[in-house]
């Protein structure tokens, strides 16, 4: 009977501390995840298919968009500025994308809308963002069907050659949690000793496998937007 006692004690703190784990690590994930979404608006350009003249048009529409309207994202702060600029911009973005895409003898459709979708892990040069709902502008090219090109709008991080500035992580350094940008910056090891860094990695796993499981067992919104995880690529 006292061995029984002491069994069913032992499950029963086993069960209490698995519990707790849990809890924290998915307090964590989702507070973590959230402070970084909530600080940035990502840009997507999705090509029509993924044949090479498709994801080359893709790539022309990228860059002549940023070439023309970067300016007017380098002074803005305050991503509450930065939302409603988007809101004027869009119709403009839309049109301007859908001419370069006519200029080249396509007759593709060009929609342009911002909106909350899920991303699953995506690295940006050096900085890696966890999976999870983000605030995006995307441009639709055709169906939409292709591999895309991403960069991040606010902070102002967008260079067709996929890296940042130090000008850049340090404004993004400011706008989100220390924690945070521990998390995002972590495959550099930004100075930190090795059990930092290794602390770091396994934060952002903990971060990567919440975000994915809550993705994967959310029902309806999974079927409509496993197809957002499969087109981004880039």
């Amino acid at each position: 009977m006292r061995e029984l006692r002491i069994l069913s004690m032992s499950v029963f703190f086993g069960l209490a501390f698995a519990v707790v784990v849990a809890a924290y690590t998915f307090i964590y994930s989702a507070t973590t995840q959230r402070d970084i979404a909530e600080n940035v608006i990502r840009f997507h350009v999705r090509a029509n298919s993924n044949t090479g003249d498709d994801q080359d048009l893709k790539n022309l529409v990228s860059a002549e968009v940023l070439d023309k309207f970067s300016e007017n994202f380098s002074q803005y702060t305050d991503i509450a500025d930065m939302r409603e600029l988007f809101a004027q911009l869009l119709p403009e973005m839309e049109a301007y994308a859908q001419e370069i895409v006519h200029s080249k003898g396509y007759d593709y459709e060009v929609a342009a809308s911002m909106e909350s979708v899920f991303f699953p892990t995506q690295f940006y040069g050096d900085l890696a963002f966890p999976p999870g709902k983000y605030e995006a502008v995307q441009i639709l090219i055709g169906e939409g069907e292709g591999q895309n090109w991403w960069c991040l709008m606010f902070p102002p991080l967008c260079y067709v050659d996929m890296t940042a500035t130090d000008a850049g992580q340090q404004q993004l350094a400011q706008t989100v949690s220390d924690e945070s940008f521990r998390l995002l910056t972590h495959s550099q090891g930004q100075g930190q000793a090795q059990p930092q860094a290794a602390e770091m990695v396994v934060r952002f796993k903990v971060v990567e496998w919440w975000q994915n499981f809550l993705h994967d067992s959310t029902g309806n919104e999974k079927n409509e937007q496993d197809r957002e995880q499969l087109i981004v690529e880039n």
